[in-house]
């Protein structure tokens, strides 16, 4: 575990240091509540527990906790375990700790085998925490990306899409966006079968993926058809960057089980406005683009302004 230690007295805060770093843990130190706040900010990610004493000068360790709680709230940080330190044993000033976000309340002087039994239950509580918040980003990530492609599913790519378009207003830069489906698709699936199409759907991802920049983000919106976010695009280069999509896909066929599978795809085209437009009022253009070049022949690549 990584410990934060926080105590003015440095004799205390040292002898905490001595047994902790005996025990195996890691020992992060503050000398104050602000200076423990600063260190929490630091290193919130890292974190599994902090011993905090209650009486110190500038900032309390009671004041120091409940500014570190309200950042985990503000955030949506994972609760992290907090023991006070005093050496008053009053009701109310348990009462107090408790109430200001504590886990548990050690009296000074503290004993040794105290001090190591509550670390077990602490390095337990560590442990299904880290769990869980592998889990929750388990959980997360299951929940905004596709489960065959890997990329973003259509709820993850239309609050990406809204994010961009806000960061577009903001930058007064240039937003692209594409919608493309791969051509005859269900011939594909009926001639070769749902697995050849499975990893053809696969295969094209990956070949957009290798020509898109860091910044630009491909979704899947249902079945075949995909969506392409370009953000900070020269206008003048639109229909180039997507056309160097669509040839991508077209310059050699995918091969699933030594099967060559010739595939093409048609893309619409558009760019974002501003003002008060939608992404629905958005990605409807993009789809009469996309449409407009699917009836026109396919395999091509139409821009709708």
């Amino acid at each position: 575990m990584k410990v934060l230690i926080v105590d003015d007295t440095n004799t205390d805060r040292l002898l905490l240091k001595l047994h902790l770093s005996k025990m195996g843990f890691s020992v992060i130190e503050a000398t104050d509540g602000q200076e423990a706040i600063n260190q929490f900010v630091l290193n919130a990610e890292d974190l599994d527990l902090i011993l905090i004493d209650v009486q110190m000068p500038n900032v309390n360790g009671i004041d120091a906790v409940k500014a570190i709680r309200d950042i985990q709230k503000q955030q949506k940080q994972e609760w992290l375990p907090v023991i006070f330190l005093s050496a008053s044993a009053e009701d109310e000033a348990i009462e107090e700790a408790i109430t200001a976000g504590g886990d548990d309340y050690l009296i000074k002087p503290i004993s040794q085998k105290i001090l190591a039994a509550k670390m077990l239950a602490m390095q337990r509580i560590a442990d299904m925490r880290r769990r869980l918040v592998e889990s929750n980003r388990l959980f997360e990530e299951m929940a905004s990306t596709d489960y065959l492609t890997d990329v973003a599913n259509r709820r993850s790519f239309e609050v990406l899409l809204t994010h961009e378009m806000s960061a577009s207003r903001r930058g007064l830069s240039c937003l692209a966006c594409g919608v493309f489906d791969l051509d005859k698709f269900k011939a594909v699936n009926d001639t070769f079968g749902h697995d050849a199409g499975d990893a053809v759907l696969i295969a094209v991802v990956e070949r957009i993926k290798h020509v898109l920049r860091q910044s630009d983000v491909i979704g899947r919106l249902g079945g075949e058809e995909f969506g392409i976010i370009l953000p900070n695009m020269d206008i003048n280069e639109v229909l180039v960057v997507f056309d160097r999509y669509r040839s991508a896909i077209e310059e050699s066929p995918i091969v699933h089980e030594n099967v060559e599978i010739p595939v093409t795809i048609s893309i619409g085209v558009t760019v974002f406005n501003g003002g008060n437009e939608t992404k629905e009022e958005l990605l409807k253009r993009a789809d009469e683009a996309l449409y407009e070049a699917k009836e026109t022949g396919r395999n091509k690549v139409v821009y709708r302004p």
